[in-house]
């Protein structure tokens, strides 16, 4: 009977915690339309999972359970409010590479940072 109570107790704690480790992991699932550029790996396009966790300020890009890309990103407000919300926000250099530079996570934005390279905004409707 002691033993089932400990292993009942057991059960009740890891309850408890699970929420509180997983609070600081935001995920989404974005559509790519482009093959774009996560730091150095090129994400092809199509469907992924992204998750943010908040604790180790880390980005991972996954395809089902396989991580395609893994960076360091930040947590911000956005700056403006608007009535569209962008899912992701990519720059094109002048080659034409698409490079990933923010997505948006529960009303904040996910900041990859800006490439070495200048280039145009892509997918904001921004001239250069």
């Amino acid at each position: 009977m002691k033993r089932l109570q400990t292993i009942a107790l057991a059960f009740v704690v890891c309850a408890l915690l699970t929420p509180a480790a997983l609070a600081g992991v935001k995920t989404k699932n974005v559509t790519f339309n482009k093959d774009v550029k996560v730091g150095d790996t090129l994400v092809k396009k199509g469907n992924y999972t992204v998750k943010f966790d908040e604790e180790s300020s880390e980005l991972t890009i996954l395809d089902g359970k396989k991580i395609v890309a893994k960076t360091t990103a930040r947590l911000e407000e956005p700056k403006t409010e608007s009535r569209y919300e962008s899912k992701y926000r990519t720059m094109s250099d002048t080659e034409g590479n698409v490079t990933l530079l923010s997505i948006s996570m529960d009303g904040k934005s996910a900041i990859i940072g800006a490439p070495a390279t200048a280039g145009a905004p892509s997918s904001n409707g921004q001239k250069p």
